[in-house]
């Protein structure tokens, strides 16, 4: 028997106004966990001055409390770039640390992933042994 399919939680920020820009964004991650045959668990977006906090973003949390109650099914939050978490690196780490504590893992619709203990970025974390 196959495990079922990740479920997928979308989130997004929009500080503007204008959703235009949201909206294509949004699409771009609906269109791309169709792609991987993952299942929707629901778009999580947060709004003006709530975007623009390290903490606590009401939908961020949202998402994180809806990750652990489906604790048991392989879980991805699924983001349009990292810059979606933050474009500060510390509150992005931050943001995603929070996320791999529920033991969900993170993706961009351009495929870059993290795991929990995987090596981020592809960067190695010894020298080569030369021989």
């Amino acid at each position: 028997m196959t495990a079922p399919p990740p479920l997928a939680y979308i989130y997004d920020r929009c500080v503007t106004s204008n959703p235009a820009l949201l909206d294509l964004r949004l699409a771009a991650c609906t269109e791309y966990l169709a792609e991987q045959g993952w299942h929707g668990a629901g778009r999580f977006v947060d709004f003006g001055d709530d975007a623009l906090t390290k903490g606590p973003r009401p939908e961020f949390d949202a998402m994180l409390r809806a990750m652990r109650e489906a604790a048991g099914r392989e879980r991805v939050c699924l983001v349009y770039d990292w810059g979606r978490l933050s474009h500060d690196l510390d509150h992005r780490q931050k943001f995603t640390d929070a996320v791999l504590a529920t033991g969900a893992w993170l993706t961009t619709v351009g495929g870059q992933t993290v795991r929990a203990g995987a090596v981020p970025d592809g960067r190695l974390t010894a020298g080569p042994v030369i021989v």
